[in-house]
Order: structure tokens, then sequence, then C-alpha cells
């Protein structure tokens, strides 16, 4: 099986630092400027926003922002990529969508211990993390933090808590649903769309979507790279039930996995706030999707470019969110496959504060997933939402 690496410092600091304390404009290939740090100025920048509401901190303290710019200044890259002209949706260009060996895969290797299970910390500002008084822990990757910098880098500096669960991810995850805490009551796991998912108790994934096939089985969808035949899968958000479904099939080439539930697993079309009322449908290059992940939750772009079997769109995903649902109109329309970096040039999609700049994402059609199932035969084939 293949893992998603955890995210190395080098690069938390470079995208994340990039994203905060790059002030100099944007300049041609051949006179880029050294990155301008000043934590100082970002720090005043946050204590003038608060000022603005009521809310008075104490001024900044030099020797700590000193220290943070010369620790930023050993992880962020000093030659930086020129910045790319927008991109305009333009005709399906089979030649121009990623090659295999270009993209990154969005699985992730949860429970080795032998590494931090979330968020590296590069530059040393998370410290009060973790308090005596927090929300109950739920498992190893559902870690609260309220230090500033964690809550700042999730685009909430005012919430309490922010929830990290995929390593890597400043984003302020979905919680457990309560539909899912009825259903462990009872003995049982509950899938949806955007359910997250552990395969064999080590990788972390999302699942694409779930129902029944021809024959009445419980299925589910998540991407390829995930798991390999025979894997047990188990619900992040109901890990205490246990492993509840088995993958039982997948195509590499076309990256999806299907996962046959037992009888401790129900199955659901709507699950945590996310509906879905159809399966397949038409995306164009200029269309806005949507998608929901365990790692970054519910992010929207816009398509790129479209071939017969895959999306190239800008939605925001990263290591966690592969097998997410994407959505247009209702419709999960494909799954995260991974992320388009050719050259392994660009950064992941890592905290909200980067907007649209990170690598596109590369998403597999669900028509094809379907037609694929269906020509297949056996568990999946006449698959229907619940």
């Amino acid at each position: 099986m293949r893992y998603m690496p955890h995210l190395k410092r080098a690069l938390i600091g470079s995208a994340f630092a990039g994203a905060f304390f790059i002030a100099a404009p944007a300049a041609g290939a051949a006179e880029q400027p050294e990155p301008v740090i000043d934590s100082a100025g970002v720090v005043d920048h946050i204590r003038g926003e608060l000022s603005s509401v009521g809310i008075e901190t104490p001024e900044v303290d030099s020797q700590v922002t000193d220290a943070v710019d010369d620790a930023l200044g050993q992880v962020v890259p000093q030659d930086l990529p020129q910045v790319p002209e927008p991109v305009t949706p333009q005709a399906p260009d089979i030649a121009q969508l990623p090659a295999a060996d270009e993209v990154e895969e969005f699985a992730t290797q949860v429970y080795d211990q032998a590494e931090v299970l979330t968020n590296p910390n590069p530059i040393g500002l998370q410290e009060l993390t973790q308090p005596e008084f927090k929300p109950v822990q739920v498992d190893p990757n559902y870690v609260w933090r309220n230090d500033l910098f964690s809550k700042i880098a999730a685009g909430k500096p005012f919430q309490d808590f922010v929830l990290h669960r995929a390593p890597g991810s400043f984003f302020d995850a979905p919680r457990v649903p309560e539909e899912s805490n009825k259903a462990m009551t009872e003995g049982k796991s509950l899938y949806g769309p955007g359910t997250p998912i552990y395969i064999n108790d080590e990788t972390m994934c999302t699942l694409t979507m779930a129902g029944t096939d021809a024959d009445g089985r419980k299925v589910g969808v998540t991407a390829g790279h995930c798991a390999e035949v025979g894997d047990s899968v188990a619900s992040a958000d109901s890990w205490q039930v246990g492993p509840t479904g088995t993958v039982v099939s997948k195509n590499a080439e076309l990256d999806y996995s299907v996962i046959e539930f037992g009888s401790d697993a129900e199955v659901t079309n709507s699950y945590n706030g996310v509906t879905a009322h159809g399966v397949g449908g038409t995306v164009k290059p200029g269309d806005v999707v949507c998608k929901r992940g365990v790692a970054t939750g519910t992010t929207c772009g816009m398509t790129l470019m479209k071939s017969e079997n895959i999306q190239l769109n800008q939605v925001c995903a990263t290591v966690g969110d592969s097998g997410a649902p994407v959505f247009r109109n209702g419709q999960i329309v494909g799954a995260i496959s991974g992320g388009y970096s050719p050259g392994n040039i660009g950064s992941s999609c890592i905290t909200p504060l980067q907007g649209a700049l990170h690598v596109p994402t590369v998403v597999t059609d669900t028509n094809v997933v379907i037609a694929d199932m269906n020509r297949r035969g056996g568990v999946g084939a006449g698959f229907q939402l619940a």
C-alpha cells in the first residue's frame, strides 16, 4: 500500500510562513526577492483587529518576535518559485491532464507513533494546547487546540477551540456528528458521504458515498490508494465500535475502492450536515464544486479541466481527504484522489488563509466509477445511495 507521508517541517514552514510573512510583491523569475519576515508586524496587525472589537492585548515582546523571525529564517525557502498567472477555464485537453507520477496522494498513515499524530510545530508557536479543561478527547487524531497560532491558522481567531484531525492540516476539522454518536450507543457505526474512515487502523481517508447495491448489500466507496482488498474499515467517528466493513474490490487505475459493510454498520445519504441527492452529473471547466473531507472540512473551488475519467479543480484538500465526495448541485460528481504537483513544485492546502494558492486537486469522476462497478458486477454493482 502506498501512503502519503506526514508533511515535513520544511513544507509546513515554507507554505504557511509564505502565506503569513512574505511581504514583498511578486517579481519575475530572474529577480525573485528574499522573503521579508516580520512576525512583529503580523502580531501588531492582529492586535489592531482585536482592538477594533474592544479587546486590548499587551504590546509585542520584541525578543519573542525576533526569535520567531530567526526560526522562520531556517525554514522559509530563499528561492521562491515564480507566481503563476491566473488560470482561465478552457476546453478539455487530455494531454495537459496530470500523469500518474505527478499526483500526490491524500491518504495519511495515522498511527505512526514515531512521529507526531497532528500538526508538527515548525516555528515554536503552539504552546497553550490541550489544557486540562477541554472538550473530551475522542482518539489520538482528535486533537483540540486553543493557542492563538492554531486559531488564527484555522481562520477562527475568536473561537474557543479548533479541532485537528489529520497530520499537517491547520483547518478546523468537522466534529463527530450527533447521528454518529446515536448509532454508536446502539453498537453500530453510521456511514455516509464525508464520513472519516480508518483502514486497518493505520490509514485515514474519507468515504465518498454509502448505499446499497443491486443485491441489497450495504456498500461504500473511497479512494483506491487508501486500501487493498481484504483491509478492514472502521468509522473514525465511532472507532470504539471497531471494524464494520471490508474492502472487497478496487480499481487502481480509476483510484476507487469498494467497501462491503457488515451488520454493525448503517448507511445514509446525509451525514454531518452534508446530503447527497444523487451520484454523477455533468461538470465542465468553470463550474464551482465543493468537497467534504476529514482534514479540511468543506471547501469549494473552480473546475479547471475535465477528461473522461478525472477532473482537475481548485478545491482545497490535503492528507486525510482522499476519497472525499465532491459535490455540484447536490450530486456527488467526484471523489478526491490527490494533488497535482508536477515536478513536486507547489504547496499543499494546509490552512484556509491560503485561499486558492495551493496545488490543483485531482478528482475521480463518479460517472466512470459507477459505470465500472456495474461492468465488473459483484459487490457494488447497481449502486444506489441510501
